[in-house]
């Protein structure tokens, strides 16, 4: 399989919520659009989005990693390569509330990332290993 081409199916759900999961080897310090530089570590990286349509596409969009950069996952996603997603069934409030178990388990990686249309502390989030 080439980089950046994840094998979604589009037969699969058309919209819902899903993290994202990237891995990114080494430490880098990345700028996020308005949301300034940022120094990422090495490790794991839980990205917490929603698409009320075309969500394969959106996935697929993720994967690459040649892209125009226009959202904040944009700007991880060409550095650290998507090992894959969990698909969540369900409405859009249900990004805000996978985000906050998220956050139970794992470190906020970056403060704001992914919520600017939202009143959550940031939808990315990082571990050094699984």
């Amino acid at each position: 399989m080439r980089r950046g081409k994840m094998p979604f199916r589009r037969q699969m759900l058309d919209g819902g919520t899903y993290i994202a999961v990237f891995y990114l080897p080494q430490r880098r310090r990345i700028q996020v659009g308005r949301l300034g530089q940022f120094l990422f570590g090495p490790g794991f990286y839980f990205y917490v989005g929603s698409a009320q349509r075309h969500l394969s596409a959106r996935l697929e969009r993720h994967a690459r990693q040649d892209k125009p950069l226009r959202w904040h996952i944009d700007y991880l996603s060409t550095q650290a390569q998507m090992i894959g997603a969990l698909i969540v069934p369900g409405p859009r409030r249900r990004e805000c509330e996978l985000g906050r178990e998220l956050g139970r388990i794992y470190a906020l990686a970056v403060p704001g990332f992914g919520a600017s249309d939202c009143r959550c502390g940031g939808h990315l989030f990082c571990t050094r290993r699984l």
